[in-house]
């Protein structure tokens, strides 16, 4: 069977050659495998282990990159798969608390779209590349399954270098400070072992020990001036923005003190820009106004925020800087967030500077918590519920209970795809022409000076 890629904005996937009668409709870049039967111009394909028909004109050879912003509720977790078939995933969300005891949604996706409880684990999915933009729970808590899970391989984790701690370890929770009037934070790792078990917060401390248990993992820090990152794929350009980083007089790399605990977590998360032909995609953590102004002030960082698609800072708080926003000058805005806790995001401020910053005449802001809706489930799948045994075990029972987790909601996730070329973006809607979709856009050029 040939791999094929849908080269449309949606096409439908038929049961029959003939007939208008379908099963599913695909967007632009899914994948299917053709099994060489051709009738009526449709081809015979096979997507998700189901047999099918394709109009044969909507088959393309060309893998897309694949931007899947996965509803977590109030958290970030971004998947990526490379045109060169390579993964990274960017921050994991919280544990989901719907149950009474916690499971991952990041987990859910993997298990759904990859049929882990199929998967051998003496052939593990593969990813590459796994980005904690910054330590708070809501963006590490939901990595800690993923990491456990013997069905994945994570071969390389990115960090910011701040760790979080026990109260009274340190000056503060993110380590020690020195100045007066400007202050800094001197507590940075690059590696686990320079981390001490017994001064780390519960959460951090299970971070650590899930990585050293899996082993074989590279675990460094990045920052602004320091080596970038290859993901293996030569088409695609992967920039490290953030956190910036200053130097004492002994040469040893610190933060500046952004006022306190949250803001200086949030201002210094890892800020990535990645760029496949005439698109760049910009990634922020939750970058706050005060970590933006501060990154905005090296000059030689101004012009690298400019990106076509943005994920939206810290779930769309109102604590952005317009200087910043203007800089990126985003095409399509996409914001991850819940409301469960709810901290009001997204704020009606950010959503209308987005679109005011816009490049595009017709700005396209999508949001995964407008985007999910909660549907009635049968019976035998609305009590399912894990405990945290099964959760490190992921038996193959379990690993399909996931799948029907993930697929028994309408879930948020926001797609966007390119072939470096023409971008498209949709999620699923629950009506009959079952995505909210928009393409084939080329790149906007920038519409507000820097």
């Amino acid at each position: 069977m040939a791999k094929r890629y849908i080269n449309r904005e949606t096409s439908s996937f038929y049961k029959a050659s003939s007939g208008r009668s379908r099963s599913y409709v695909l967007i632009f870049g899914d994948e299917v495998k053709t099994v060489g039967i051709e009738e009526n111009n449709r081809e015979k394909v096979v997507f998700r282990k189901r047999e099918g028909w394709v109009e044969k004109e909507h088959l393309g050879t060309e893998p897309v990159l694949e931007f899947y912003f996965i509803d977590v509720g109030q958290g970030d977790s971004i998947y990526i798969v490379t045109p060169g078939q390579k993964k990274i995933l960017v921050d994991g969300g919280m544990n989901d608390q719907s149950g009474s005891r916690p499971t991952s949604r990041a987990l859910r996706f993997l298990a759904w779209k990859y049929r882990l409880s199929e998967v051998d684990p003496r052939n593990p999915i593969v990813i590459d590349l796994l980005v904690l933009t910054h330590a708070d729970k809501d963006h590490i808590k939901g990595l800690i399954p993923i990491i456990d899970n013997r069905k994945i391989e994570v071969r390389e984790i990115i960090h910011s270098g701040i760790a979080t701690f026990k109260e009274n370890a340190y000056d503060e929770e993110l380590g020690d400070l020195i100045g007066d009037r400007d202050k800094f934070l001197v507590t940075r790792h690059n590696t686990l072992d320079e981390l001490d078990d017994d001064v780390l917060s519960d959460t951090f401390l299970d971070w650590k020990r899930a990585i050293k248990n899996k082993g074989g993992i590279h675990y460094h820090a990045v920052y602004s001036s320091g080596p970038q990152v290859d993901v293996g794929d030569p088409r695609i350009s992967l920039e490290v923005l953030g956190p910036r980083l200053e130097k004492t007089g002994d040469n040893k790399l610190v933060y500046r003190w952004l006022g306190d605990t949250p803001h200086t977590i949030n201002g210094h998360s890892v800020v990535i820009r990645l760029t496949y032909g005439a698109f760049s995609f910009l990634l922020p953590g939750d970058l706050n106004k005060r970590g933006a102004e501060y990154l905005m002030e090296d000059q030689t960082l101004v012009g690298k925020m400019d990106a076509h698609v943005l994920k939206a800072p810290h779930h769309g708080s109102h604590e952005y800087y317009r200087k910043w926003l203007n800089a990126v000058n985003p095409q399509i805005t996409v914001i991850s967030s819940g409301d469960d806790p709810d901290h009001g995001h997204p704020r009606a401020n950010f959503i209308g500077g987005a679109g005011n910053a816009s490049r595009s005449k017709e700005p396209l802001i999508f949001s995964t918590e407008i985007a999910s809706m909660f549907k009635d489930i049968d019976d035998d799948l609305r009590d399912i519920d894990l405990s945290e045994d099964e959760l490190k075990a992921l038996d193959d029972d379990t690993l399909g209970k996931l799948r029907l987790l993930f697929k028994r909601r309408l879930h948020g996730m926001i797609n966007v795809r390119t072939d470096g070329r023409r971008i498209y973006a949709a999620r699923r809607v629950d009506a009959p022409y079952a995505w909210e979709s928009y393409g084939d856009m080329e790149p906007a050029s920038r519409s507000i000076p820097r």
